[in-house]
Formats: structure tokens, C-alpha cells, sequence
């Protein structure tokens, strides 16, 4: 399946919702520059997966992907230390 990503654009002023292949900065219909814009993707399951962090989990399948719709591996295919990098501290010596 095609994992395209898109926006779904809001405009806080107009109120003004719609889907684009891009980000939107200033709404088409009233001209503001108050657009919130979220990433997503359909996963190969269907369901809608929304690419607001690191790795973002399809909710129906499990699927990981990064920010850009890149499909990731399971986790339990990384390795210890790309496990501990994503969700340990990057520096132990800062939290000390």
C-alpha cells in the first residue's frame, strides 16, 4: 500500500478544515496565517496513524512509523543501545 503522507489543516479563525498533500501556512479561504497542521498517513491495515513524535504506532496493527511515514521495524528487532537512545536519556552524565 501507498503510505503517502498528508495534512490535515485547520484554520483557528475561520474555523476552515480540509486535507492537502502539503503543509498549509495561511488558510485558502480567509487568508489567516492561524493554521494548525497535522501529518498522517493510512496504514496498510487502514486505520489512520498520526506522525506527531519519534514513532508513531498504528493503533490497529501495531505498525511503527517515524515522523516522514517511514514504516520502522518492531521494536524488538532494535538494538539495545537504539532502544535506549529512543526512550532512555541521551546522556547519562545530565542526569546525575
Amino acid at each position: 500500500m501507498d503510505n503517502r503522507v498528508f495534512n490535515e489543516c485547520y484554520c483557528r479563525s475561520c474555523g476552515r478544515e480540509h486535507t492537502t498533500e502539503h503543509r498549509e501556512y495561511e488558510c485558502p479561504s480567509c487568508g489567516s496565517e492561524d493554521v494548525h497542521n497535522t501529518s498522517f498517513l493510512t496504514c496498510n491495515c487502514g486505520e489512520r496513524v498520526y506522525l506527531g513524535s519519534f514513532t508513531n504506532e498504528c493503533c490497529g496493527c501495531g505498525r511503527l512509523y517515524n515522523p516522514f511515514g517511514q514504516e520502522l521495524a518492531p521494536v524488538r528487532e532494535w538494538d539495545d543501545d537504539d532502544r535506549y537512545e529512543c526512550f532512555g536519556p541521551q546522556n547519562d552524565e545530565y542526569y546525575d
